[in-house]
């Protein structure tokens, strides 16, 4: 409901603690991002709560590039509710409100190295790979260990 805006982004925060890009955004960031735009639809934010806590989240939208697919644009578990089946149950509840829509198609990005196993859910799932992307990254600092001590 509204006011949950900042116990969202906590628990996608901490979520994100486990991906290969921990989600450094501050809250004002995050807010203008995923509910500040026009095209914000607040019933398609789906939220599991365990009594006062959200254990997990489906954040998802219409695409913004191809208007007949739904875009799961974020889905996460917690530590704590990880292994039973919530981000499967998020995901196919997600997939059958699209459905309900009207939406023939539904995609979603994922890290393919995810030690969460996300990938896996996503083909339980029945969905299948359309687009791969790698991303390269050189750190451009010197390493500190083995400058350490030398004089220019």
């Amino acid at each position: 409901g509204a006011g949950d805006e900042q116990v969202v982004y906590e628990a996608v925060k901490e979520a994100w603690l486990d991906t290969w890009e921990p989600m450094e955004e501050s809250y004002e960031e995050w807010a203008h991002w995923s509910y500040g735009r026009e095209e914000f639809d607040p019933s398609l934010w789906f939220l599991a709560v365990d009594g006062e806590e959200v254990a997990g989240f489906a954040l998802c939208q219409r695409s913004e590039t191809r208007t007949d697919t739904g875009w799961v644009n974020v889905l996460g578990v917690r530590r704590p509710w990880r292994r039973r089946g919530l981000g499967e149950a998020l995901l196919r509840h997600s997939l059958a409100e699209f459905h309900r829509r009207g939406f023939p198609r539904v995609g979603l990005g994922v890290d393919a190295q995810s030690p969460t196993g996300a990938t896996r859910l996503y083909e339980r799932a029945g969905m299948h790979v359309e687009r791969r992307t790698d991303f390269y990254e050189k750190d451009l600092e010197p390493d500190s260990a083995t400058s350490e001590g030398q004089s220019l």
